[in-house]
C-alpha cells in the first residue's frame, strides 16, 4: 500500500473518525449505574431515520376525497400537491405523495402511518395553546424540538436520550447496542455504554494509507504509544480520554473484522446535492452491520440504529425540493427493506421516521414556516400495517377561521399523539419493558390515556 505523510490536520481528522459519543468519558468516570431488565435470546433492531429540518408531512399524506382535498388546497394554496398525483391508501381517505413503494407497502400491510404526532407534555387544546398553558418549551426551534424528540421528554431538559435510557435497562447491554451511522445525536447520548458512531466507512488502521508496508511498526502501534503517555498521566480526564481512545481502536478493529463477512448490498438511490452522508450509504451500512450482528463482540441481541436525512427546512423552493426528497426517501426505504427481507429478518427489524416538527399549513411564499404536529412512517414485518393510527385534524376554514380545535390561529397543527406514545410503542416491542421501566424512559407517558398505540 502506498504510504503518505500525516500532517496535524490528518491526525485530527483520524482522531475524530475514531471518536465515540462524548458520553463515553462520563461512562469511564462512573457517572452512571447499570439497571437490569429481561435478557433476550432472539434478535430485534430499531432503525430510526431522522428527517432533519422539519418534514412537511401534510404534503406527504394528503386527503383524497373531494371535500377533504378542496379544504386542504384552500389552506395550502400554491404549495399544495396535485390531487391526480396522490397514491391512494387502502381503506382510508388519504393518499401518499411521490412515494409509490411506501404506498405498496401500506397496501400490503407492511407499513403504518402515525398521524399528527409531536412533542407534548400532556394533551392540550387550542385555547390552552394560545394561552401558553402546558406548551413544550421553545416550540418551533430546531435544536430544542430535535432534543425533545430525541430525549422523549418535552417537560424538562434531559441528560441522556431515550435510546440510551432504553439500552441501560437491558441486562445484555452491549457495546454495539446503540449505533449511529451519521455521527453524534442526542437520542443515543448519555448511556452506560456510549453509542458506537460511524461517519462513512469503517476502516482498519492499515487501510488509512498511513502505514509503511516495509515498516516493522504499524500506524496503530505508533498511535498506541502516543496514547500510552496520556494513560500514564495523573490527570483523571486525560486518563479517561486515553482509555476511551484505546477502547475506540479496539472497537474499530473488532467491527472491521466482522465487516469482512458482511453481506454485500448495492443501494443505488441518489439525490442531487444531498447534504451530509447520503442516506442510501447510511442504510446500506446498517444493513451490513445487521448482517454480521452475531459476529460483533458480545453478539448483541438488541440494537438501535440512527440514520439521518438532512435538508427538510423548506422555507423556500418547497414545491421543487420536497417532492424529490420524498421520492428519494421512498426509494431508499424500499432498498433497505429489500435488504432486510433478503436476510429473513423482516419480523425482527422495524424502521421508523421522526423529524424536528411538521410545517405550518399556511405557506410563506414558496415555502413553509416551522410547525408542530406531523406524520411518521413505520415499516417492517412486525408492524400492523395498512392502517393510519392517531387522528388527522380537520383542514377546514369557515369565514377565515380554522374549525379544528387542533389548528392554531397561525396555521400550525397541535399534535393529537405525543412523541412519547409513539416511541414507547416501539420500545415496548423492542425491549418488553415493564410499565415502571417505560416511565423511566418516557417520563410523561402517564399523562396520556393510550400508552401503546398498537401498531406493532
Amino acid at each position: 500500500m502506498k504510504s503518505k505523510t500525516m500532517n496535524r490536520r490528518d491526525f485530527l481528522k483520524l482522531q475524530a473518525s475514531l471518536a465515540l459519543s462524548s458520553s463515553s468519558l462520563l461512562s469511564l468516570l462512573g457517572a452512571f449505574s447499570p439497571l437490569q431488565a429481561a435478557s433476550f435470546s432472539d434478535y430485534k433492531a430499531l432503525v430510526c431515520i431522522f428527517l432533519e429540518g422539519g418534514n412537511d408531512a401534510f404534503n406527504m399524506v394528503v386527503p383524497t376525497t373531494t371535500t377533504g382535498y378542496d379544504d386542504y388546497k384552500l389552506i395550502r394554496g400554491d404549495i399544495s400537491v396535485p390531487k391526480d398525483e396522490l397514491l391512494p391508501l387502502k381503506n382510508t381517505d388519504y393518499g401518499l405523495y411521490n412515494m409509490p413503494a411506501m404506498q405498496e407497502m401500506f397496501n400490503a400491510d407492511k407499513l403504518a402511518i402515525i398521524a399528527n404526532v409531536g412533542t407534548l407534555v400532556r394533551p392540550i387544546t387550542k385555547i390552552e395553546f394560545e394561552a401558553g398553558i402546558a406548551n413544550p418549551p421553545q416550540l418551533f426551534s430546531h435544536i430544542d424540538q430535535q432534543k425533545q424528540w430525541m430525549s422523549a421528554n418535552s417537560n424538562r431538559l434531559e441528560k441522556s436520550g431515550w435510546a440510551a435510557k432504553a439500552a441501560n435497562l437491558l441486562e445484555n447491554l452491549n457495546d454495539f447496542t446503540n449505533i449511529s451511522v451519521d455521527g453524534s445525536n442526542f437520542m443515543q447520548f448519555g448511556g452506560d455504554k456510549p453509542a458506537f458512531e460511524i461517519s462513512g466507512d469503517i476502516h482498519p488502521f492499515n487501510n488509512y494509507g498511513y502505514s509503511d508496508p516495509d515498516s516493522k511498526i504499524s500506524f496503530d502501534e505508533i498511535l498506541h504509544q502516543i496514547i500510552q503517555r496520556e494513560v500514564e498521566s495523573d490527570h483523571i480526564l486525560i486518563k479517561a480520554y486515553a482509555d476511551n481512545q484505546i477502547q475506540n481502536i479496539a472497537y474499530r478493529e473488532s467491527v472491521s473484522q466482522a465487516m469482512e463477512n458482511a453481506l454485500e448490498f448495492n443501494f443505488t438511490s441518489t439525490l442531487d446535492d444531498e447534504p451530509g452522508i447520503p442516506l442510501a450509504k447510511q442504510l446500506e451500512m446498517i444493513a451490513k452491520l445487521i448482517s454480521v450482528h452475531a459476529q460483533l463482540p458480545g453478539s448483541p441481541k438488541r440494537q438501535i440504529f440512527f440514520a439521518r436525512l438532512h435538508g427538510f427546512d423548506h422555507h423556500d423552493l418547497q414545491t421543487i425540493d420536497h417532492p424529490l426528497k420524498l421520492n428519494y426517501l421512498n426509494n431508499v426505504l424500499q432498498e433497505f427493506q429489500d435488504a432486510i427481507t433478503s436476510m429473513q429478518l423482516s419480523d425482527q427489524v422495524t424502521t421508523f421516521t421522526a423529524s424536528d416538527f411538521g410545517r405550518s399549513l399556511v405557506p410563506n411564499g414558496n415555502g413553509t414556516d416551522h410547525g408542530w404536529g406531523g406524520h411518521a412512517l413505520v415499516m417492517g414485518g412486525a408492524v400492523k400495517g395498512g392502517q393510519i393510527y392517531g387522528e388527522f385534524p380537520e383542514l377546514t376554514v369557515v369565514s377565515g377561521e380554522y374549525t379544528s380545535e387542533y389548528i392554531t390561529n397561525s396555521g400550525r397543527v397541535i399534535p393529537t399523539t405525543s412523541a412519547e406514545q409513539y416511541l414507547a410503542t416501539l420500545a415496548s416491542w423492542f425491549g418488553s419493558y415493564s410499565d415502571s421501566e417505560l416511565e423511566i424512559i418516557f417520563p410523561n407517558l402517564n399523562n396520556f390515556n393510550e400508552k401503546n398505540l398498537g401498531f406493532i
